[in-house]
């Protein structure tokens, strides 16, 4: 075979020799600048897949192959740079493409300016003028949040969202409110994933409601209210239920109930324990002594008064943790500290 355009014979490339056919087509038809989005509030580029919390670079790389137009019959056309900055706002790239067809490869060298326009992302704007679709309700059951449970579930939401890694994701305000907590979040989703994970971490009850918010696109929009109800006991309340004496143990994701009395633990869900009562108490170590009768007393740390303490230690103990109420002393399995009346 030989080439049409100088005669010279061998491979040819729609009739041309490699020679004439790397003259005759350029690989790219490159533009005098480009233009690059990059939020101001955030960083993030906006590429054509939508806004990407990535560096400049990989911005730079995912620009090149979207922009620029590669010319036929040139397939798999591949791009690398060198970037310097011109000022703040102003690049001038050095590229070199690679394009491939059939055997051959051919290598163009260009100069391109990529112009940075500073603007903001879609969630930043959205922050910025407090948009928002759900919102995380935390209460308590019957209760108000305690100042603790308030700092933690706070400081549990913001870690949620901020290890999210999603850019739509965000609190557009957090509002303390009479009992508890109110979180406004960017999308129905967020709110239902955050109050299954605040349940499941502080023990709780979870329910929506959506109310009509809109249109959009012609299809109606619904925001959603998803309430968090921590459970009405904490770990360490002493409380009466079913007309027997027992400690919180544990609130999740059960309430465990432990008979003071039998020291038997048994576990319920958060609603069938709300006709539960506390009943006040303190838990302390306490000194035990037996008496010459065989009873075993736990002695009051401060008032040293002596009361029988239930359930009968089995070992020979000098000390032990006990729950004191009106109506007697029990042995307990948690750590000193005063129950919650």
């Amino acid at each position: 075979m030989f080439c049409v355009e100088c005669g010279a014979e061998g491979p040819t490339y729609q009739g041309l020799c490699a020679r004439d056919f790397l003259k005759k087509h350029p690989v790219v038809a490159p533009p005098d600048f480009l233009d690059l989005d990059r939020c101001t509030s955030c960083g993030s580029f906006r590429l054509a897949s939508g806004w990407s919390k990535i560096d400049r670079e990989l911005a730079l790389a995912g620009l090149l192959p979207e922009n620029i137009r590669k010319l036929p019959p040139w397939e798999r056309v591949t791009f690398t740079h060198v970037a310097r900055e011109e000022d703040a706002n102003n690049l001038s790239l050095t590229v070199k493409a690679l394009g491939r067809f059939e055997a051959l490869q051919s290598v163009q060298d260009f100069r391109v300016r990529v112009r940075i326009k500073p603007t903001l992302c879609d969630s930043c704007q959205k922050q910025r003028s407090r948009y928002f679709e759900g919102v995380l309700q935390v209460r308590g059951d019957g209760r108000e949040l305690t100042p603790e449970e308030v700092r933690g579930v706070r400081t549990f939401v913001l870690a949620r969202v901020d290890r999210s890694g999603d850019a739509g994701a965000f609190i557009s305000r957090i509002e303390d409110v009479h009992g508890g907590l109110d979180f406004y979040l960017s999308t129905n989703a967020l709110g239902k994933t955050l109050a299954r994970e605040v349940s499941e971490s502080f023990g709780g009850s979870v329910s929506s409601s959506p109310k009509l918010f809109g249109q959009k696109e012609g299809r109606e929009v619904y925001r959603v209210t998803s309430l968090v109800r921590l459970g009405a006991f904490h770990v360490g309340d002493v409380v009466r239920h079913k007309g027997a004496l027992a400690e919180v143990t544990s609130v999740r994701p059960f309430v465990v109930l432990r008979d003071l009395a039998t020291g038997e633990a048994r576990r319920f869900k958060p609603k069938d324990v709300r006709t539960a009562r506390r009943v006040d108490a303190e838990r302390f170590e306490a000194k035990i002594e037996r008496l010459e009768s065989g009873q075993v007393v736990a002695i009051h740390p401060e008032s040293e008064e002596a009361r029988p303490v239930r359930p009968r230690p089995e070992d020979r103990t000098a000390r032990a943790v006990v729950v004191w109420t009106p109506e007697g002393a029990y042995l307990s399995r948690l750590p000193p500290g005063p129950s919650k009346a």
